[in-house]
C-alpha cells in the first residue's frame, strides 16, 4: 500500500474543518468524565475509574484508580545463531496510577497517569497529563500528553484487552504517546467519531528541537451503535455491533547517527519498529519523511468478538532518496465460553518491515484464555504464542512464549 500525495492533501484539507468540531471515541485517549447528577454521593466507586470523591458544591471531582498486572513468563527460543537463551521471568508488567475528574466546571476534565513499573527499568514515568474541555458532544478541545489516535487495539486501556500484549503489528507501527493538542467529538449519538490533532512527533516526555510537527487524523463509524468497554463481548449483546475506523499521520525525523533518529521514543522509530529496523537505508544528517496509515474493524455479538487491522508505512530520505515501505496486519477472534466468566481468543499477526527485502517477514500466532472473577477488575489471563521469523540466510526460527497473568484493576 502506497500513501501518495493525494492522501496527504486530503489530510491537510480535512484538519482545519475538523478542528472546529469534536467528540471522544469510546476507546480514545480522552477523559470519560461526565457531570455528576445533583444526588450523586460524595464518595462512590465507579468501575474502571476507581474511587470518586466530590465536593459538596460539585465544583470538583477526583477519581483515583489503579491497574496492577503481575506476570510469570516462560521464554523458549529456537536454537539458531545469535539466539537468546531460554528464560523464566516473574514481573510486575504494569502498575498504573491514574487520576481523572473535573475542576470548576464539569466540562473541564483532566486525566493524569503514571507508570510505576517503568521506574525500575529506567524508562519514562509519565504516561498521561491531559486537559479536555467539552463544548458539546460534537466539539471538545484537548491538550497535553496522551496516546496518539492510531490503531484501535492501542487505544483500548491495557486492562480491557483480550491478550496480555498487543499484536506485534500494532507495536511495530504505532507512534505511542506524544504531546500535542487537537479536537475530538461524536456526531449522531456515537454514529460518527473523529479526532484531529497535531503532536510534537518525537514521543512522550520528549521536546522537539527541529522544525517539524506530526498532524494526525482518526475517523470512526459505528453504524449499529457503540461497542462499549473492552475487546471481549462480556455482556453477550443480543444485537450485533460493528465499528470501522481509519487513521493516519505524517512526520519527519532527522537521522543523527548510524543507529539513531532525533528521537527513538516513537514505537515505529525504535529498534523493533518498522522504521527503526530500516534506519540503515538513510544517510546520517538527512530528514526522513514518514507517512503511515491504518484501517480497522471490530465486531461483537452474543459473546462473539472479532477485530482486525491493516497498517502501512512509507519513509523517504530527502537527500539520498532511499525509500522504505512496510506493512503489517493482525486478526483476532474470541468467544465467551462461560457467560460473563471465561473468554477464549486466537490472534494471528504479520509484520513485513521492508517490502523490498525478502526473508524478513515475522508472524505470530497467539491463543489466550481469560477468566473474569469480577469482570476486568479481577481476572486471570493465560496465553501461549509462537513467533515464526524468517532469517536473512536460509532457515527460520520459531520462538515460544507462555504467560500467566493476574490483574487487579480499580
Amino acid at each position: 500500500m502506497r500513501l501518495g500525495k493525494l492522501s496527504l492533501f486530503c489530510l491537510a484539507a480535512l484538519l482545519p474543518g475538523l478542528l472546529r468540531a469534536d467528540g471522544p471515541e469510546v476507546s480514545a485517549p480522552v477523559p470519560d468524565t461526565e457531570a455528576s447528577p445533583p444526588t450523586a454521593p460524595a464518595v462512590e466507586y465507579i468501575p474502571l475509574r476507581g474511587v470518586v470523591f466530590r465536593t459538596a458544591d460539585r465544583l470538583f471531582e477526583l477519581a483515583i484508580g489503579a491497574n496492577l498486572q503481575f506476570r510469570f513468563t516462560k521464554f523458549k527460543f529456537d536454537d539458531v545463531p545469535n539466539a537468546q537463551p531460554d528464560a523464566d521471568e516473574f514481573r510486575v508488567r504494569r502498575f498504573k496510577l491514574y487520576l481523572t475528574g473535573y475542576a470548576f466546571d464539569p466540562h473541564l476534565t483532566y486525566r493524569f497517569q503514571v507508570a510505576f513499573e517503568n521506574v525500575a527499568n529506567g524508562k519514562l514515568l509519565l504516561d498521561d497529563a491531559l486537559l479536555n474541555y467539552k463544548f458539546m458532544d460534537e466539539v471538545s478541545a484537548q491538550g497535553g500528553q496522551s496516546k496518539t489516535p492510531y490503531s484501535r487495539d492501542e487505544l483500548y486501556n491495557d486492562g480491557v484487552i483480550q491478550f496480555q500484549e498487543r499484536a506485534a503489528a500494532v507495536e511495530a507501527f504505532k507512534p505511542g504517546r506524544d504531546i500535542g493538542a487537537g479536537f475530538t467529538g461524536t456526531v449522531g449519538k456515537g454514529l460518527f467519531v473523529y479526532y484531529a490533532a497535531v503532536f510534537g512527533g518525537v514521543g512522550q516526555t520528549t521536546l522537539r528541537a527541529t522544525d517539524h510537527v506530526m498532524p494526525m487524523l482518526r475517523l470512526v463509524v459505528n453504524p449499529l451503535g457503540e461497542l462499549g468497554q473492552g475487546e471481549a463481548d462480556l455482556d453477550a449483546r443480543p444485537d450485533p455491533r460493528v465499528s470501522v475506523g481509519v487513521d493516519g499521520f505524517t512526520n519527519t525525523l532527522k537521522k543523527i547517527d548510524d543507529r539513531t533518529f532525533e528521537s527513538n521514543v516513537p514505537n515505529y522509530a525504535s529498534s523493533t519498529g518498522w522504521l527503526g529496523r530500516g534506519i540503515g537505508l538513510f544517510r546520517t544528517g538527512e530528514n526522513v519523511a514518514i507517512r503511515s496509515a491504518s484501517a480497522d474493524v471490530q465486531f461483537k455479538w452474543s459473546g462473539l468478538s472479532a477485530q482486525a487491522e491493516y497498517f502501512a508505512g512509507r519513509a523517504e530520505g530527502d537527500t539520498g532518496g532511499a525509500i522504505l515501505r512496510a506493512e503489517g496486519w493482525y486478526g483476532q477472534v474470541g468467544y465467551l465460553v462461560v457467560p460473563g466468566k471465561l473468554d477464549v481468543a486466537l490472534r494471528y499477526s504479520v509484520v513485513d518491515p521492508n517490502r523490498a527485502v525478502s526473508r524478513d517477514v515475522a508472524s505470530t500466532v497467539t491463543g489466550a484464555a481469560d477468566y473474569y472473577f469480577r469482570r476486568h477488575n479481577v481476572k486471570l489471563q493465560g496465553e501461549y504464542s509462537r513467533a515464526h521469523r524468517q532469517l536473512p540466510a536460509r532457515g527460520t526460527a520459531n520462538d515460544q512464549v507462555f504467560r500467566l497473568q493476574v490483574q487487579l484493576m480499580l
